[in-house]
């Protein structure tokens, strides 16, 4: 999804995931805040939290924030499962891989 059609008010299920951030701050044309966005909200996101998601990321961005982890960021049941969602896995099996 373009960067200028994304919904750029992020909705509460989502800050829910980001509760460590201060979301007023988050720039989602910034790569990394996306990143962290896609993979709190894949680990700890309700359903409404992962279909804002799927609706404001292309699923070729949220298969390549999964590979650019750590399997260290994930809980084991995500990762199971979102890996077999987007068919991918995490490339780093270590944090200082």
């Amino acid at each position: 999804m373009k960067d200028n059609d994304i919904q750029t008010n992020i909705p509460q299920a989502v800050k829910a995931c980001l509760w460590s951030y201060d979301t007023d701050k988050i720039d989602l044309s910034n790569n990394d805040h996306r990143q962290r966005i896609i993979i709190n909200v894949l680990n700890r996101g309700t359903m409404d939290a992962i279909e804002w998601l799927k609706n404001n990321f292309s699923k070729q961005e949220i298969s390549e924030s999964i590979q650019k982890t750590n399997v260290s960021e994930w809980s084991k049941k995500s990762l199971s499962l979102w890996s077999l969602v987007y068919d991918v896995y995490p490339l780093k099996m270590a944090r200082f891989n």
